[in-house]
């Protein structure tokens, strides 16, 4: 029997193993930041006017990412080619921070005077923000081919392997009441220890990951450094940069909506002695989605090229919350129903991952063609990827803390014996606010975002122009 022929890179799999684990802290602490981190700091950090300073956090971190973010990018796309990478540095040392920094935002010092927890809070999240915008791991795929086939395989892999090992994070918050439960109740210091329990073996194998990624040979270095000049210009002239980002920061943020107000929908919709098992089959329906839509997403679009195909799962994710939002209107949605919906939109939003990372890396392809090789300034497209991300979160976090706020929220107050005993019932404009939160205004930034899209200049003939055209300079 003949034997089996190795795959060469970038598909080899020193280097597969690598773009499936380089990431991993990213994914390990978006999860928490969407998923935990709101709900941990309004009902269980001890924080006092928790919700009102959650809102006033993630606004002002937004205002601070709008600068740090290009640095970071201007920053990598100025730094010289080393031995070992031009982007490998900046993701080894983006993989320590982010660790570190998400395992502090989870262990908020509870005895502390209130001064001293909310300047360890905003340290510790401008520290997480500062971490992910330093591992480029788009850039470096771009780095390594410009096939489109090849590109899909790099991702799809990864995709799947990264959900698989996120598999607990959906169940952090059961976890974390169930450690709680076992420290006479201490839920606080529950959180904090899955936090370490979560993220040190995730940021162990992220390091390992980026040791065994080899930058490839579509990367070169300019003749003269990447100045403020070319960053304008890329700026200006990239339309498929700002088309995408503007989508994406639209249909983007359907999935955090719906993470961040679920939680707190599900806690008192369906009874806050259930939150735990609930939490569970939330994140059972969030898991087997994304495992699901990630696998059916090359066979569904095949034939689609990535534009189209992000256009398609833009308004696809929102048709199960629409029907949410109507059926509200006539009945109390059963929770059996209500987390079908849900699992249905899970499916869509997996299926998005792969069209979407194909447009990014599209992205950076239009900077080597329109500026040259060695000005593809995938740091930069990196950069501004990453804080569309953000924003996503933070537009998830605001819109739901602003609910909050105007309700009063209390969680304390919701579950206290003279609560109780006097009668008191969830005020309903919490209920219909977060309904509002997941449902109406993610059916309405879905069809924005496949409208935006209808701009998206790289269409099929020009696509196949600008790679034709890459393609040839490469082999000269």
């Amino acid at each position: 029997m003949a034997a089996k022929e190795k795959k060469q890179y970038p598909l080899n799999a020193k280097n597969m193993f690598g773009l499936s684990t380089m990431r991993w802290t990213v994914v390990a602490g978006s999860s928490l930041m969407t998923s935990a981190l709101m709900i941990y700091l309004t009902d269980f950090s001890g924080l006092a006017n928790a919700a009102v300073i959650v809102t006033i956090l993630l606004a002002v971190g937004r205002f601070i990412d709008a600068v740090d973010d290009p640095l970071q990018g201007f920053i990598m796309d100025r730094s010289p080619i080393t031995k070992i990478g031009k982007f490998r540095p900046f993701l080894m040392g983006g993989i320590l921070v982010t660790t570190i920094s998400a395992i502090m935002l989870f262990n908020m010092p509870r005895e502390a005077p209130e001064w001293f927890k909310i300047a360890f809070l905003f340290i510790s999240y401008i520290l997480f923000s500062i971490g992910t915008s330093f591992q480029p791991d788009a850039a470096i795929r771009v780095t390594m081919t410009d096939n489109p086939k090849i590109r899909e395989k790099m991702l799809v892999i990864p995709r799947i392997i990264e959900t698989l090992a996120a598999i607990p994070f959906p169940f952090f918050i059961t976890i974390a009441l169930l450690l709680g439960g076992i420290m006479n109740g201490d839920n606080h210091r529950g959180f904090g220890l899955s936090a370490l329990i979560f993220l040190i073996p995730f940021g162990i194998i992220s390091f390992i990951g980026a040791l065994c990624i080899k930058e490839g040979p579509f990367i070169k270095q300019a003749e003269n450094k990447i100045s403020l000049r070319d960053i304008l210009k890329m700026y200006k002239e990239n339309k498929p940069l700002w088309i995408s980002q503007l989508s994406g920061i639209l249909g983007g943020s359907v999935f955090p909506l719906v993470i961040v107000a679920v939680a707190y929908y599900i806690r008192w919709a369906f009874g806050p002695e259930n939150f735990g098992t609930n939490s569970a089959i939330m994140g059972a329906c969030i898991l087997n989605g994304i495992i699901i839509g990630t696998l059916l997403a090359p066979k569904v679009f095949k034939k689609v090229i990535p534009v189209h195909s992000c256009m398609i799962v833009s308004i696809a994710a929102v048709v199960p919350l629409f029907v949410i939002f109507i059926l509200n209107f006539f009945i109390t949605i059963p929770m059996i129903p209500f987390f079908i919906l849900l699992f249905l939109m899970m499916v869509v939003s997996g299926m998005a991952f792969i069209p979407g990372s194909l447009l990014a890396m599209e992205v950076m392809d239009y900077n080597r063609w329109k500026q040259g090789e060695g000005k593809g300034m995938e740091a930069m497209v990196q950069a501004t990827m990453s804080f569309v991300a953000k924003a996503q979160t933070a537009l998830a976090g605001l819109v739901t803390g602003a609910v909050l706020i105007a309700v009063g929220y209390d969680a304390v107050l919701y579950e206290s014996e003279e609560f109780i005993e006097a009668g008191g019932t969830i005020p309903p404009e919490l209920l219909n606010g977060l309904i509002l939160v997941f449902c109406f205004i993610p059916v309405l930034l879905g069809i924005a975002s496949a409208l935006v899209l209808i701009l998206y200049p790289l269409k099929k003939d020009e696509r196949n122009i600008m790679y034709t055209e890459l393609q040839n300079r490469f082999v000269e």
